[in-house]
């Protein structure tokens, strides 16, 4: 199985604690994110890409250098935030590298687990469809800002809503996603159609509009850092 792993943003709500560092590399309780993410995958993934942008590359190639974790690394030579490719063209130029035609792992560079995704996997390998991490949300205002999830017996995604002002669920969608060849495959004439290209929640609607696509229940917390209270969230919840 391959892993993308997206860390092209900026991470402009984070620098009056970062710096010049990347998301990816802030440290918690000694460790890195990249680092913690990567220990949990390694066990499950046979290939690991990241794409940065041209900022912070030269950190990232000064992190691979000194990181257990063999990690293939791509620069998508955006040069601050105004130049970003956004999260969808990110991905894009990476299955652009490698290709469209295997199934892979996708996740957020600044995403932490307390949980192994081996069930995530194992689902995929049982059923065949595209995979995506769900959890129950039981803030209303904090579910306005996700992507809202509805779910058939059978796990199918049967709606998503994108950011909604009256979410229609408490399942909320993680920025973790096991997609097909096929579901890849969609990607670039769907940035073709002038979607957004910051928005993978947007991709992930479309797709279960066109392909089936199934929830896949997160058996533990997900911490991000995003910005100063998530990442200290994040700090307090893994110590």
């Amino acid at each position: 199985m391959r892993c993308l792993v997206l860390a092209g943003g900026y991470g402009t709500r984070m620098q009056g604690i970062l710096g010049e560092r990347p998301k990816a590399l802030a440290d918690i309780q000694g460790r890195c994110v990249l680092d913690r993410l990567l220990d949990g995958l390694s066990p499950l993934v046979s290939q690991v890409s990241l794409v940065s942008n041209a900022r912070f590359y030269p950190v990232f190639e000064a992190w691979a250098a000194r990181s257990l974790h063999s990690v293939q690394l791509f620069n998508n030579g955006s040069t601050q935030a105004d130049n970003r490719l956004g999260a969808l063209g990110d991905l894009d130029l990476l299955l652009s590298k490698i290709g469209y035609d295997a199934p892979a792992l996708v996740v957020a560079s600044d995403t932490v687990l307390d949980f192994s995704l081996s069930g995530l996997l194992q689902q995929f390998q049982r059923t065949g469809f595209s995979q995506l991490a769900v959890r129950r949300n039981s803030d209303p205002a904090d579910q306005r800002r996700r992507g809202v999830v509805q779910l058939d017996a059978e796990q199918r995604v049967i709606a998503f809503q994108e950011k909604p002002e009256h979410p229609e669920s408490d399942i909320a969608a993680s920025p973790i996603y096991l997609l097909t060849p096929e579901a890849l495959a969609r990607l670039p004439s769907y940035l073709a159609e002038g979607r957004p290209k910051d928005a993978p929640g947007s991709f992930i609607e479309t797709l279960c509009q066109e392909q089936r696509v199934e929830g896949w229940w997160m058996p533990g917390a997900l911490f991000d850092v995003g910005n100063p209270e998530s990442y200290q969230a994040a700090q307090d919840g893994l110590s």
